[in-house]
């Protein structure tokens, strides 16, 4: 009886000691059915937390918003600099669209640059943006008081006048970004329709019901006396591609109506190229405008710089002049 006490003593010890030394999780014994419930548990939070800053590490180190996308996207903007997107100006607007800020912010591009953003970046818009009003600003010179306050706010710089005396629109400089409006105290400025919007209604052809698709019979290419392509010019066309047109031989086209008459499918190749002529000519006017606008804006900018630090210089000297301790 003594041996079989001796031994069940020395199992009892040898198991207290196997236990304390077993690795186990604090205040839970190999034995528990715990162990079994929260060690997967506790292996899967592990991975998701791994995951997780995982994601954060590749997300900061290869989320680099190239510049070229940017400046593509930028030169879609129409640079009127209004703020109506949230953002101080087009520029910060199109470096935040890579990284995740909404196509549709920009009022006065309307459903165009929509589109072109959407093509581009390849999102589907959220909401339709009207067509924006060709609105300019108006100062009543009757009501202006010279305050100078509009100066500032118009980014830029469209608006002509100096304190004291009265201000007055540059049309041909103007935006219709609204930001003068709000910046004046007596509400002398309004928005006005744009008198030199012209509506394009362009006269449809005569044959414009008969008229077929195109078959590739390059009749027209030999028939065209300056020895263009009317046929590649067609298909730019319908294809609305103005960009390709304008380094093509379009403006080499003399419009004398010979490819009309050779062509069997009864297609108004002329008209259609007077179409892409007047497209092409707005779309470089459109880019030089955005140029210019740009321009006068960064130019807004410096003159602001400049005078804030010119005031925070003469604040400094006057207090120090007054305060020479300091």
């Amino acid at each position: 009886s003594r041996n079989c006490t001796n031994s069940l003593s020395w199992n009892a010890d040898y198991l207290d000691q196997r236990r304390y030394h077993e690795p186990r999780i604090y205040g839970i014994s190999r034995d528990s059915r715990l162990t079994a419930i929260l060690a997967p548990s506790l292996l899967l939070c592990s991975l998701l937390v791994i995951l997780a800053v995982a994601n954060l590490w590749l997300r900061h180190a290869f989320h680099e918003v190239s510049s070229e996308l940017v400046d593509e996207i930028d030169s879609i903007l129409p640079q009127t600099q209004c703020a109506q997107c949230g953002y101080p100006g087009c520029r910060p607007y199109a470096t935040s669209i890579p990284q995740g800020e909404s196509i549709d912010l920009c009022v006065p591009g309307g459903p165009e640059v929509q589109a072109q953003l959407s093509k581009l970046m390849r999102t589907i818009p959220l909401i339709q943006i009207p067509s924006p009003k060709e609105e300019l600003a108006f100062i009543k010179e009757e009501n202006c008081i010279g305050c100078a306050l509009c100066l500032p706010a118009c980014p830029v710089d469209a608006i002509i006048g100096a304190k004291d005396y009265l201000h007055t629109v540059v049309a041909d400089e103007c935006t219709g970004c609204e930001l003068c409006v709000t910046a004046c105290p007596v509400d002398c400025i309004v928005m006005q329709e744009n008198p030199k919007v012209i509506s394009q209604n362009w006269e449809g052809r005569d044959n414009f019901e008969s008229e077929q698709a195109c078959v590739n019979c390059v009749q027209c290419d030999d028939a065209c006396p300056v020895n263009i392509s009317p046929l590649f010019l067609h298909k730019l066309a319908s294809k609305e591609n103005y960009d390709a047109l304008e380094q093509s031989d379009l403006f080499n086209c003399v419009e004398c109506g010979i490819c009309d008459l050779n062509c069997p499918s009864n297609i108004g190749l002329t008209n259609q190229f007077k179409l892409a002529k007047t497209h092409v000519i707005q779309n470089k006017a459109e880019r030089e405008n955005k140029a210019k606008l740009l321009a006068r804006y960064e130019r807004h900018n410096e003159r602001l710089a400049a005078r804030k630090l010119y005031e925070n210089q003469a604040r400094s000297k006057r207090l120090k002049d007054q305060r020479p301790w300091l």
